[in-house]
């Protein structure tokens, strides 16, 4: 017995299906070729009923020629009359009804249903056989009316469409590809809470589990047979993978993992889903199909957006509160009539500088400046004069400071410049531009200048308040010895102006 492979089984069956069914039709009469075979039973039927007439005209037996010719009408539904004419057209014998069935007959010529034979005796014409047939089977069937090969097609679509369908159902039944799955494997699948698909090698679907099934909202049904990838989903444009993850296991054999798929859903979110695609292969190392694994991380996915953009927010909301701070240490640490730092922010910075510069033995200076007869500006032009000369003041300090410079308002009109780095010959320097740029300015018709006091970390201040004081006492210095000035501490200079208060 040979092995015939299943496709080899189907083809052989359509075969015997398609032959049986046109078996049938020709014995239905509905096969082309009927008219002529009929046409060709008639001529046989005509010359072996001639050949017995002639025998009766031989031998001159009327009754046996009567006999005859009626037998041959009765037992032949076929024919529907004959005759016997002598040459010179005088009827010798008929049966009922001939002459009313000869009418259509042509003259001198035989047709399908109007047939002369010549009786030959000793090889002359005796007489004519005349014997009239049924219409032929013609293109029209004579029950139904219609052409007959249009009821061919009829009959061929309708017992092909019954029979092919019979068939076919009995050899899926046998050939479904989902029934190679065990039932307890397909039972454990659909435990799963994660989608699965079992595909062949051609990449049709052979089994789908419960939850994949509730993804596609599809029957088991309308998917085994189907490509996978014809299912309506499509790969997410923000990761690398340039095609579907099963195919590329079908195709390398190799294990496909983590492989973003989305799928359109109902809402305004497409579905989610991570698959990994296993290769089955055989025991030579073939791929014949793949599992495919769907895992729906839709929820997560909106979770973890949720959670970025609630980072997002506590990111922008951490800005803003920075934002504030600085507005606030800003604000806290300015002077705000001249933007300058205040005497607190002076202090707070200068421990921190001033402590280092003693530790490193690094060079740092500081200047105290105060502006000249300032009550007498304010007694003479006003309180808003006054505020506008101590803005011109600040400003004049500033342009002229280094950007590493440090410039406070210590209070009322009076300033205290930082100078980390800075010898005191280069303080000294630094403050001298500042009264001239003090000096040169006209604030609304007013003119004033300024007084200085210079010291520097190697003067032996011990802390940043002695410092500040040491470089008080060489701006008081300035102004006890005629204003607009600068003057650099040095050691007694105390003593000189307790002598000078007294």
């Amino acid at each position: 017995m040979f092995g015939f492979t299943p496709a080899v089984r189907l083809s052989l069956g359509l075969v015997i299906l398609t032959v049986s069914i046109l078996i049938l039709a020709q014995a239905l009469g509905l096969t082309p070729g009927a008219e002529r075979q009929q046409l060709d039973v008639r001529k046989r039927l005509t010359e072996t009923l001639a050949s017995q007439v002639g025998v009766a005209i031989m031998r001159g037996d009327e009754i046996l020629l009567q006999y005859l010719l009626e037998s041959s009408v009765e037992r032949n539904p076929e024919i529907e009359s004959a005759a016997v004419r002598r040459n010179d057209g005088m009827i010798v014998a008929q049966t009922k009804l001939h002459a009313q069935y000869w009418e259509g007959a042509k003259k001198d010529e035989s047709t399908p249903t109007h047939i002369r034979f010549p009786i030959m005796l000793n090889g002359a014409k005796r007489a004519e056989f005349e014997i009239s047939f049924e219409p032929l089977l013609n293109d029209k069937h004579p029950v139904f009316g219609i052409p007959s090969f249009a009821l061919l097609v009829i009959f061929m679509s309708l017992s092909g469409f019954v029979g092919f369908w019979y068939y076919i159902k009995r050899a899926l039944k046998h050939l479904d590809p989902s029934a190679v799955v065990p039932a307890r494997v397909r039972n454990a699948l659909n435990i799963l809470a994660e989608g699965v698909l079992i595909l062949d090698r051609r990449e049709q679907i052979v089994l789908a589990n419960t939850a994949l099934m509730e993804h596609l909202q599809r029957t088991e049904q309308s998917l085994v047979g189907k490509k996978a990838s014809n299912l309506g989903w499509f790969l997410d444009p923000k990761q690398e993978a340039q095609n579907y993850p099963w195919l590329v296991a079908i195709g390398s054999g190799v294990k496909q993992t983590g492989v973003r798929i989305l799928l359109p859903a109902d809402s305004e979110r497409d579905k989610i889903f991570l698959v990994n695609a296993v290769p089955i292969l055989d025991a030579k190392g073939s791929s014949q199909g793949t599992i495919a694994v769907f895992e729906d991380i839709t929820e997560l996915e909106t979770k973890s957006r949720l959670l970025e953009e609630m980072i997002e927010q506590l990111a922008a909301t951490q800005v803003a509160i920075e934002n504030k701070n600085k507005e606030l240490t800003y604000l806290a640490t300015r002077d705000p009539l001249t933007n300058c730092y205040n005497r607190r922010a002076l202090y707070e910075h200068l421990d921190g500088k001033f402590d280092g510069a003693r530790a490193s033995d690094a060079e740092f200076s500081c200047i105290m400046a105060d502006i000249d007869f300032f009550k007498k500006v304010n007694d003479t032009y006003g309180h808003a004069t006054g505020d506008e000369v101590i803005k011109m003041a600040a400003n004049s300090l500033r342009e002229v400071v280094r950007d590493m410079d440090m410039v406070a308002r210590f209070g009322g009109e009076e300033f205290c410049v930082i100078l980390p780095g800075a010898p005191l010959e280069q303080a000294q320097l630094i403050a001298e531009r500042c009264r001239e740029k003090i000096e040169s300015c006209n604030t609304n018709g007013v003119k004033v200048t300024g007084s200085f006091g210079v010291t520097s970390i190697r003067m032996g201040a011990n802390s940043a308040s002695q410092l500040v004081q040491q470089a008080d006492e060489a701006l008081y210095y300035s102004k006890q010895h005629g204003r607009n000035q600068v003057t650099c501490w040095a050691p007694g200079m105390e003593s000189l102006i307790a002598e000078t208060q007294h």
